[in-house]
């Protein structure tokens, strides 16, 4: 509306040229404005402007003494009945305003996977109309819902990037400048506990929101935060805890009948140590909750070391590592084995003497599992000996090793199949054969067609939605004990193993590709 009206008594021509403040408007409802033909349609610094008819002055005027009442100044303007039945359209117009704000929040609330992507963009455009908190937090919110793993502010040497992980491959959003940064950084710091000042040093926080979670459900999600110095700017990187995916089903996760009655037996034993590895982001984790919640039927004692806590799981007792406090694995598994556990799980085995503390443990009648960083389940043994593990106490202690690594599920709506190539044929006809002469059963057949992606709006046009495992198991046999003992860890190993029916990564993986779960290409890039 204009800054100014200029006369007092309002035609409606002039009132079609005022765009009201719905904010002021909203002070009488419209039954009591329409009863006494007056309304408040703007509002300069301190002073209302209010329209009337005059027609009914004793309403009027308890108006304007409840606005001095209140330390409000106002202004009066007059019109015609005709003129303030027009101006009552501006309470349908408010409405109607309203209803579609409502509706734009609904579906900015509930934006998932691609469209979720696209509400960051319009976010992003409207950012410097909000509050610096609220934008960042509506930017982690959204990103969550693309079904993002992990959010990440990257500097680089002009600007900053933000990028996203969806099934595990990194893609870029938007980009800051280092001083428009800043500011969100601080908010960021603020909300997950950590210091404001400090910039020199690493620093994790952790903090909670809520969102739609892949199910369409509001729930509240936990973010583990960490900040790391940099040249411009600290980079900041945000994982996204969901509760939802912390404990899922062996299936899902990726293991089939064969790999699941493998690990399924050993589950159903009382003693000794099992093993996972694989690199960060492999779904250890998840793989790990999923046994704990399997194993939790009340009637055992489970105690859980972790650095850090990502899920809290109920009737398990879970104790967080913590260094700056000198409380760690060693120290922790001391103090559990006076607490009589009956399952035990450390989350990492880093040094010979927390190797040695859990391999003790398995050989007093506790079930342990523990990950370790290697590329194979066989590499295992190697990596654990190189810390000076003593042979003849690892080979009774150990159970099981699983491996595994994540690779994209194929969109089950959009994917075709198509010819394999000469080279692609030999690769998969050799692992075929391999897997043949191991056991008969394992022979899968092959039409010389293999799975394509395509694209479509569901997989966001990447040809894949979701991701699972492929596995390898090392089951622990008596031979492969006796192998450890006389110190004969490397292809003789393999060759034993092999003997007694192990798969490897791109083993399973090509079993799963043929079963139409992911693609050649997608195996390629991860094994």
């Amino acid at each position: 509306m204009p800054t100014e009206l200029t006369k007092s008594i309002l035609e409606i021509d002039d009132l079609k040229g005022i765009s009201p403040d719905f904010e002021q408007l909203k002070i009488l409802p419209q039954e009591t404005a329409q009863k006494i033909e007056t309304l408040i349609f703007a509002k300069d610094k301190n002073t209302l402007k209010v329209l009337s008819t005059n027609n009914f002055p004793e309403g009027l005027t308890s108006l304007l003494k409840s606005l001095e009442d209140k330390w409000y100044k106002y202004e009066t303007f007059y019109t015609s009945p005709t003129g303030f039945t027009y101006a009552l359209s501006w309470y349908a117009d408010m409405e109607t305003i309203a209803a579609q704000k409502r509706k734009a929040e609904t579906e900015q609330k509930q934006a998932a996977g691609k469209w979720a992507i696209a509400m960051i963009q319009k976010v992003f455009e409207k950012r410097d109309s909000m509050e610096p908190g609220d934008f960042i937090m509506e930017l982690i919110r959204l990103a969550f819902q693309t079904w993002a793993s992990d959010l990440h502010f990257q500097p680089q040497e002009d600007w900053l990037i933000v990028r996203i992980r969806i099934d595990g491959v990194l893609q870029e959003l938007l980009q800051f400048t280092h001083d428009d940064f800043r500011k969100y950084l601080q908010k960021m710091k603020f909300i997950s506990g950590t210091k404001l000042n400090i910039d020199y040093l690493p620093q994790d926080g952790r903090f909670s929101f809520e969102a739609t979670d892949v199910h369409g459900e509001q729930r509240k999600v936990d973010v583990r935060v960490n900040f790391m110095p940099g040249v411009e700017s600290e980079s900041t990187v945000l994982r996204f805890l969901d509760p939802t995916k912390s404990i899922s089903s062996f299936e899902k996760i990726g293991f089939t009948e064969r790999t699941y009655a493998i690990l399924k037996r050993n589950l159903e034993k009382n003693t000794w140590i099992t093993i996972f590895t694989g690199p960060t982001g492999s779904w250890k984790t998840t793989t790990l909750y999923t046994i704990l919640s399997y194993l939790n039927d009340g009637k055992r004692k489970i105690i859980t070391l972790e650095d850090p806590i990502e899920y809290e799981v109920k009737w398990i007792q879970q104790s967080q590592i913590n260094y700056s406090k000198w409380y760690t694995y060693e120290i922790g598994l001391k103090s559990i084995l006076r607490h009589d556990p009956d399952i035990i799980l450390i989350w990492e085995t880093r040094t010979q003497e927390t190797a040695e503390i859990a391999i003790n443990a398995a050989l007093t009648g506790h079930l342990v599992f523990t990950t370790l960083h290697t590329n194979s389940a066989i590499e295992s043994i190697p990596r654990l000996t190189s810390m000076e593990v003593k042979p003849y106490m690892l080979a009774p202690a150990l159970n099981l090793i699983i491996a595994q690594r994540l690779v994209r599920r194929i969109c089950p709506n959009c994917w075709t199949k198509r010819d394999a190539n000469y080279s692609e044929q030999a690769e998969i006809k050799d692992a075929l054969k391999k897997m043949a002469d191991l056991d008969p059963k394992l022979a899968f057949p092959f039409d010389g067609k293999i799975p394509e992606i395509v694209g479509c709006d569901k997989c966001n046009g990447s040809g894949y939605q979701w991701r699972f495992a492929v596995i390898e198991t090392f089951e622990i046999t008596d031979d492969i004990r006796k192998m450890i003992v006389d110190g004969k860890i490397g292809i003789d190993l393999y060759a034993k193993a092999r003997e007694n029916g192990f798969l490897t990564l791109q083993e399973d993986g090509i079993i799963k590709m043929l079963q139409g779960n992911t693609t050649l290409d997608e195996l390629r890039r991860v094994l």
